[in-house]
């Protein structure tokens, strides 16, 4: 076992409840629908945590190729921020959708207007977070794409939490699932997907400096 694939076991792990919590609320809000009547918002945020969760596993991944590629070893100023990152995320997951009924509330939608919209706070802070990691971590510009769409993914979950109006929720939670599903498919879908891979004159220059031999590649 690589020092990677050891160290991705608390974070998948932590990563893994979240799904479970979140597939449990959906088959108790499916269980017990006839005593509390469902609504579409609560699950498309549930959906959108979904689509968090599976593509955090690619933000990890992707920061191990980028350390093998400049010979940095895993430590924990960098391991802690990443763990960091990833119960955020189990945090809000845990609370978009109830596990179990609750008798005062008769709706999903009631639901989640009380208890589950708690769950956009630890999901902003989470984004919030990711802009400075991307630079410490991934050693992103400041300007780059997956930094912006941070800033959009904030205003979009800010409106969710913040609006009492059912229109606007509905809007916040679709248009954050449009543009993270963009975002999948194009900035965030491979390795390297933070910025601009590290350039051959930075990996010879680290990993000298780490005693790690290059061969040059064939012409």
């Amino acid at each position: 076992m690589t020092e990677f694939e050891l160290l991705s076991v608390p974070i998948g792990l932590v990563l893994g409840l979240g799904m479970t919590n979140i597939l449990s609320g959906i088959i108790t809000a499916v269980r017990n629908r006839k005593q509390v009547r469902l609504h579409w918002i609560p699950f498309m945020w549930a959906f959108n945590f979904m689509m968090q969760l599976m593509t955090f596993f690619f933000v990890i991944w992707d920061l191990n190729v980028r350390f093998e590629l400049i010979g940095e070893n895993w430590t924990w100023k960098y391991y802690g921020p990443q763990m960091f990152h990833s119960v955020l995320i189990f945090l809000g997951a845990g609370m978009i959708l109830p596990t179990k009924r609750e008798s005062n509330i008769d709706t999903l939608i009631g639901d989640f207007e009380e208890h589950g919209r708690l769950a956009l706070i630890p999901l902003m802070l989470a984004h919030l977070a990711a802009w400075p990691l991307n630079m410490y971590l991934h050693g992103a510009s400041m300007f780059a794409a997956a930094n912006y769409m941070n800033v959009v993914c904030i205003g979009v979950i800010f409106l969710g939490f913040k609006s009492t109006k059912r229109v606007w929720q509905s809007i916040s939670s679709i248009s954050f699932g449009v543009i993270f599903i963009c975002c999948i498919l194009t900035i965030w879908s491979r390795p390297g997907h933070v910025d601009e891979p590290p350039q051959r004159n930075t990996i010879e220059e680290a990993s000298s400096k780490s005693g790690v031999e290059i061969k040059a590649e064939g012409k």
